[in-house]
């Protein structure tokens, strides 16, 4: 039996998006197949993985729907931490190959590598253990993996010596002011008792001598990454990606051509396909699905629905979770309560079991995606389409790839409300568009195609019959 170990950032039962559900189908499909699977994860907090009590233990296994699980918690990976760790983390790498010796894998394959860090491909070549990476956003090289600017412009990598990363992302390193005082008034409890405008300057004045003090280093690590992740990605047998988009961009910033396969994602079609019929409406409902956080643009959506006329015939659902990421989660709500006949309309729905997928959007007459960074291709878009849901995204990277522009939906464009409540306009005002994009949409890819096309990446390196793949 072919052993193969797959590692991401997070996984279930903890978090569940897109990269997460990704890994578990290949997980789970190659089960089926007769390999012996070991998927290895992180467990960090959703809003600042730096700063979780970094006490306890080091690692955790259990099992999630048949599939065993390795975990490297934060104590491992926050350990005598460095900026550098975040791509090159020396005690992680220590950890695998321990984990590799015990579990002695055939073939690693990293669906993501960030909170491991580069390590896990390093000590996996030392090894002589084949390494194919199939990628679901832009981690290699892009820290803040949106390639997206502070000011919201789309970005296309570090640039020459890495400089525009020294703007974007080195800041990033170091906590605000407000989490600063906290943890030296955890640490010296006599700090957080004043509260005279002298105290408040003596604080401003350690922060801004805690930032100088570690600059250096910060700026040194953010130089380094980026020849540091090039080398390492060229060294792995295969890189998959699933869309062009990605493959230029990897391209432009140094990664081989010659390593990189398109291979686009595979969804579970059984659950959804029955659900192609739509359920009867005098409206037109309007949804989004998915995590509720700004680089999404939910309020773009909402800002757009707002604006559209009082007696459009028309609602907006919106599926996620408001306290995952409560600031932004209150924006949104406080968004909707603007007393306006069309905030009437909109409803937040929260989260849902996956199994219900297809009964959610058999209920939408069209999905929007408004992102503000390139998205690949969320899986929630191929689950719409599945369902023959129109939709209508960011004309931005992958998105833009699956949707033929008034024929099977609609773009708009980047961070433009107002683009945004045009196409809007268009479905609500003739709702007969949505019938022809329906007719329009083809069939989708199944997790068996996915994983068809991993399996021949894999061939080579585990000597795998071609009658098998």
């Amino acid at each position: 039996m072919k052993k193969v170990l797959l590692t991401v950032h997070k996984f279930f039962p903890e978090h569940r998006a897109g990269t997460e559900v990704l890994t578990l189908n290949i997980a789970k499909e190659l089960q089926a197949r007769g390999y012996e699977v070991l998927v290895v994860t992180a467990n960090p907090p959703d809003l600042d993985a730096r700063r979780k009590d970094g006490a306890g233990q080091e690692t955790s296994a259990f099992e999630y729907e048949g599939v065993p699980v390795h975990v490297i918690e934060e104590p491992l990976r926050l350990k005598n931490y460095r900026f550098s760790y975040e791509y090159d983390h020396p005690h992680i790498a220590s950890h695998f190959r321990k984990l590799f010796e015990n579990f002695k894998p055939d073939l690693v394959q990293i669906v993501h590598a960030q909170n491991h860090s580069a390590a896990v491909i390093d000590v996996a070549r030392e090894l002589n253990i084949p390494v194919v990476f199939y990628s679901t956003d832009f981690w290699f090289v892009c820290p803040i993996v949106q390639l997206k600017r502070p000011d919201g412009s789309i970005c296309r990598g570090p640039g020459p010596g890495a400089l525009k990363c020294l703007d974007c992302y080195t800041p990033k390193l170091f906590p605000p002011l407000s989490e600063f005082k906290e943890a030296l008034g955890v640490k010296y409890p006599l700090t957080s008792q004043k509260s005279s405008a002298l105290h408040s300057a003596a604080i401003k004045g350690l922060y801004s001598a805690y930032i100088a003090s570690k600059l250096p280093e910060a700026t040194g690590a953010t130089l380094k990454r980026p020849a540091k992740l090039r080398n390492t990605a060229n060294s792995m047998q295969a890189i998959l990606v699933p869309t062009g988009l990605m493959r230029d961009v990897f391209v432009e910033n140094g990664i081989d051509a010659k390593l990189i396969h398109h291979v686009p994602f595979g969804i579970h079609l059984e659950a959804l396909t029955k659900h192609i019929e739509k359920s009867p409406s005098e409206i037109v409902r309007i949804g989004f699905i998915g995590t509720l956080f700004e680089h999404k643009g939910v309020d773009l959506l909402i800002k757009a629905f707002l604006a559209l006329p009082a007696d459009a015939k028309c609602d907006l659902s919106i599926y996620g979770s408001t306290d995952q990421f409560p600031e932004y989660g209150k924006k949104l709500l406080d968004m909707a309560a603007d007393g306006s006949q069309n905030a009437k309309k909109i409803t937040f729905k929260g989260t849902f079991p996956q199994a219900q997928f297809g009964e959610i959007l058999a209920n939408l007459d069209v999905l929007v995606i408004p992102s503000r960074w390139y998205e690949n291709t969320p899986l929630v878009m191929q689950s719409a389409l599945a369902t023959k849901t129109p939709l209508i995204a960011t004309d931005l990277g992958g998105m833009a790839e699956i949707i033929e522009h008034g024929k099977t939906g609609l773009l708009f464009k980047l961070n433009s409300a107002e683009s945004l409540k045009e196409q809007l306009l268009r479905i609500v005002t003739d709702p007969s568009l949505l019938t022809s994009f329906r007719a329009a949409i083809k069939p989708e890819r199944s997790v068996q195609d996915m994983v068809d096309d991993i399996e021949k990446i894999y061939a080579p390196y585990l000597r795998i019959p071609t009658s098998v793949c």
